[in-house]
């Protein structure tokens, strides 16, 4: 597996999903592991962050990160070494046509041996944001046993 220097998680308005993976996955990697960073694919103008989701972070004692605002995935925030983990496979398949590669692109289930889409609850009940909330937590904490995995199958390579 490749050394990411960023990861960059991707959902369509950078408002619920996405931060919620960013939030997870900078509070449980390890400070040498690649920056955590969320992005939306549609973001006409900047928006808060769900409160269900500030709310479910906070309950479980996650940071929000200094997500404050919504934020538009740039080109400038992918480069050769930034893995890019989107929700669903339709976020995946936009990012690729839009930035003619498929370099380091996955959806979050793909990366880590899943084969089912993070669905937006929007609107939903909260108990469907808390379901989201521990798939999330289930996915991210496996991509980053996935970093620190090869990371130290890598150290062992090298000697």
């Amino acid at each position: 597996m490749k050394r990411y220097d960023q990861i960059v998680f991707v959902c369509t308005s950078n408002t619920l999903l996405s931060p919620i993976a960013e939030g997870i996955y900078r509070k449980n990697s390890l400070d040498w592991m690649p920056k955590g960073i969320s992005r939306g694919l549609i973001v006409l103008f900047e928006e808060p962050i769900n409160p269900k989701v500030n709310v479910l972070l906070m309950q479980n004692g996650f940071p929000i990160s200094g997500h404050r605002q919504s934020r538009q995935l740039k080109k400038g925030d992918i480069t050769e070494d930034t893995l890019v983990l989107t929700m669903t496979l339709s976020e995946k398949v936009r990012l690729i046509e839009e930035y003619a590669t498929e370099k380091n692109i996955y959806t979050l289930g793909e990366f880590v041996g899943e084969d089912t889409d993070i669905l937006d609850p929007g609107g939903a009940e909260e108990e469907k944001y808390k379901e989201c909330f521990d798939e999330l937590f289930f996915r991210v904490n496996k991509v980053i046993q996935k970093i620190e995995e090869q990371y130290w199958a890598d150290e062992e390579e090298e000697k």
